[in-house]
């Protein structure tokens, strides 16, 4: 991993340490989802983890981030250990990302509480309601929740006439 490491910009190094939230927040192009998913990806080939890839509304795969993990999976040459099917991903060890909409799935959220952790991505996004039910789901010791979410506001910049 200590090859790796080194792409990662200093920001975003925490990723690797135990922290129950990790909270990434900015605007967009600020390599959040990026990161996430690499930080995940190495996690994964360290130790066999369940994942969760969440955000509030998924209707179908192309939603979630499993493209964005598919190309890190390429870039990282991870692709021997991973094995990417189409609604989720497999590790050689038995590490699995799964994904999921919360608002959608409501019941079957509350069925992960295997879960190491949980990714929620688009977090500006989720309502109250969805992270009532997500992080009582996500309890067994040792986890963890990712969360990325972008920042818009519009800049508004006032002149003066003369």
């Amino acid at each position: 991993m200590s090859d790796v490491f080194g792409d990662f910009p200093g920001k975003l190094r925490p990723l690797f340490k135990p922290s129950r939230y990790k909270i990434l927040y900015g605007g967009r192009g600020g390599a959040k989802s990026w990161g996430i998913a690499r930080a995940l990806l190495l996690q994964g080939v360290d130790r066999p983890l369940r994942i969760l890839c969440a955000r509030e509304t998924q209707k179908s795969i192309s939603d979630s981030v499993h493209y964005l993990l598919k190309g890190q999976i390429e870039s990282l040459g991870l692709s021997g250990f991973y094995n990417v099917l189409k609604s989720e991903i497999t590790g050689a060890n038995g590490t699995t990302f799964i994904f999921a909409g919360i608002r959608q799935n409501v019941s079957n959220i509350k069925s992960y509480e295997s879960v190491d952790i949980c990714w929620v991505e688009e977090a500006q996004n989720v309502s109250k309601a969805s992270w009532e039910v997500l992080i009582p789901t996500i309890r067994k010791p040792g986890t963890e929740i990712s969360v990325s979410f972008n920042l818009s506001w519009r800049r508004t910049t006032r002149t003066s006439g003369s």
